[in-house]
């Protein structure tokens, strides 16, 4: 720390030069002295002045204190923005005032299925808060219609029991019919196709007749209902008898295909109208890698020819299923890992999970590949895959955390910019991670990073953002100990962030 200069009779210390200068007299000095005792006495007036401002400024600081609306999330953030600063941040509203609202507790036929798969359907003409849960495990589908207004609270419902700590809201007044397939194996998926009203599930290999099914999204029977019969399709014997399936994907109103499947030998896709399934991809050959294991699938929403896959050897293949084209030949994206999600944002912009912790943003238009890092002699090779050349990403999210696990929740709500993303959970790293979509950054804590009811060993499988009340932000949906509901909400029962 720099010592207070000392006044020395006859000098000036300058404080710019750190340095003591003989004062001239003026009628003496040189034109060019920058040091004659009427320069000396100007620039003490300047100081003086200097150090008054300085300290009336200091003063003024002292005297004014930030208002605490300027804290506030919505309030602070609007003033802010009339301010000429950044103003709104919606991601981190939302995020920050997702409270729990509920559960829907496990059934009297259905305690064994700890980790199962859902949808959410909300239809619009049951009611503002009636919702259609979609839910898969193994060889059995459940439809369950639930309310999931906070002001109907009754305690049970036939079979369905309701949770009966009303700290909470709780979604009740259920009904539920259940459905069998067979032994088809352990259930991997489940889509919903909206035009068509029809629901698509896949399980591993069990059968060479029994690999996915299709059936009608027809919600709960009532008397003189006429359902539809369910379709139940395999991978047949060409191409082996232990082809599982890992994936679907809903293909958008303007293609005449219905679904298609990832599965350990290529993509099955499904006509519309003969329902007619055949596989895309040429038969894999033992001296190749592709095209097995596909987890991820993903049509282009304003492109429905173009299908995007991805899988295990961490290639997301861009494919124009008129003219489709495998292996050399394909328009493909290097993903630094496997592939376990992929999900559109826009006319551009793909968003892509996978392994070692992969989570990258892309743009199909712009495609190079990225420099890899040089990887030190001693580092141990990771059991899961990784590509040496990867295309380089437009964003990553760094605090995004799976090392090896392929089925893991993955959902992305493009109104708020909120990514949702189960993780493997540990003392640092929280079962369920949001982030900013656009920033790529951890969201601050919530009360779904918090969750923690899980043993060491389990990972949530599937988790939904799902609009289940009209004219109200989505709710995030996912499976632990029953269906757990997070919505937004600033109201007097709950703590907003």
């Amino acid at each position: 720390m720099d010592r207070e200069a000392r006044e020395i009779p006859g000098y000036y210390y300058d404080k710019e030069k750190r340095k003591y200068f003989k004062i001239q007299a003026s009628s003496t000095a040189p034109a060019s002295s920058a040091y004659s005792s009427k320069d000396v006495k100007r620039r003490k007036l300047q100081d003086e002045r200097s150090e008054a401002v300085t300290l009336r400024i200091a003063r003024q600081r002292g005297r004014i204190q930030k208002s605490r609306i300027l804290c506030e999330p919505i309030a602070g953030g609007f003033l802010a923005r009339e301010q000429g600063q950044a103003g709104l941040d919606v991601s981190r509203i939302y995020a920050g005032g997702l409270v729990q609202q509920g559960y829907l507790p496990a059934m009297t036929n259905f305690d064994h299925c700890s980790d199962p798969i859902f949808t959410i359907d909300h239809r619009f003409d049951l009611g503002p808060s009636l919702v259609d849960f979609r839910i898969v495990f193994d060889d059995q589908l459940f439809t369950i219609r639930a309310n999931v207004d906070k002001n109907n609270r009754t305690r049970s419902h036939g079979s369905v029991e309701i949770c009966h700590d009303f700290s909470v809201p709780t979604i009740n007044n259920a009904s539920w019919k259940l459905e069998r397939f067979g032994h088809p194996g352990t259930s991997t998926s489940l889509t919903t196709h909206e035009a068509s009203r029809r629901l698509a599930m896949t399980w591993l290999a069990g059968s060479p007749h029994s690999g996915a099914a299709i059936v009608p999204m027809t919600g709960i029977p009532t008397d003189g209902d006429r359902e539809e019969p369910n379709i139940l399709l395999g991978p047949g014997v060409s191409r082996g008898m232990d082809v599982s399936f890992y994936s679907s994907a809903a293909a958008p109103p303007e293609s005449s295909l219905l679904f298609a499947f990832g599965s350990s030998h290529g993509i099955m896709t499904v006509d519309k109208r003969d329902f007619d399934a055949h596989f895309i991809s040429p038969k894999p050959v033992p001296q190749e890698r592709y095209p097995k294991d596909i987890f991820a699938l993903e049509f282009l929403s304003d492109n429905h020819p173009v299908l995007l896959s991805g899988g295990r050897n961490g290639i997301l293949d861009i494919t124009d299923l008129r003219i489709p084209k495998f292996g050399h030949d394909a328009d493909i994206i290097r993903h630094p890992s496997s592939i376990t999600h992929i999900k559109q944002l826009d006319t551009h912009r793909i968003i892509v999970a996978g392994l070692n912790s992969s989570l990258c943003q892309y743009d199909l238009r712009y495609r190079k590949i990225d420099a890899p890092p040089p990887s030190p002699p001693s580092r141990r090779k990771l059991k899961s895959f990784s590509n040496s050349k990867a295309t380089k990403p437009i964003l990553q999210y760094p605090g995004f955390h799976n090392t090896a696990s392929i089925q893991l929740g993955f959902d992305v709500d493009l109104e708020t910019g909120v990514v949702a993303a189960a993780q493997e959970h540990d003392a640092t790293h929280p079962a369920v991670q949001l982030f900013s979509l656009h920033g790529g950054d951890e969201l601050p804590p919530s009360q779904v990073s918090k969750f923690s009811s899980l043993d060491d060993d389990e990972n949530i499988k599937c988790l939904r953002f799902a609009r289940d009340i009209e004219d109200k932000m989505k709710s995030l949906y996912f499976v632990s100990g029953g269906i757990q509901r997070y919505a937004w909400a600033c109201e007097e029962e709950t703590h907003c962030y």
